[in-house]
């Protein structure tokens, strides 16, 4: 998630990176991924005037809340690969695709809404790990 060394910090230290507050990096890294090119993503997440504040100021750390929505963004991307055996692209192309499942919205668009919108998309991937189609 654009934290240094990201692949030795235990969970516990993740809980406390999001508590503190994520960097910007990470959270435009995380845009990038899940949404490739489109920017709507990283400005559902992240105010512009918060972006253009930031990037002023590289060292200060996005809100709690802000950051929080970030890690259930990541949780999804995170799941949809599970389901999809690491292929990002067709991860991808399920969070970017309208699904009859969410009233024909997509699922990043759900999961950038609330964290309750990442946990039905979640629901909805788990179904499709335990062979319900999804």
């Amino acid at each position: 998630m654009g934290l240094s060394k990201w692949q030795s910090v235990t969970a516990i230290e993740l809980v406390e990176h999001v508590e503190r507050g994520l960097p910007l990096t990470a959270v435009e890294r995380l845009a990038k991924l899940v949404a490739r090119e489109d920017p709507r993503v990283l400005y559902a997440l992240v105010s512009r005037s918060t972006i253009a504040r930031i990037r002023k100021k590289p060292k200060q750390l996005l809100t709690k809340e802000v950051s929080e929505r970030a890690y259930a963004i990541a949780r999804v991307f995170g799941t949809a690969l599970d389901v999809w055996n690491g292929d990002d692209d067709a991860a991808v192309r399920f969070l970017n695709r309208p699904h009859p499942l969410l009233d024909g919205r997509t699922p990043l668009d759900v999961a950038t809404e609330s964290t309750a919108g990442a946990d039905l998309v979640v629901e909805i991937l788990g179904a499709g790990q335990a062979g319900v189609a999804v």
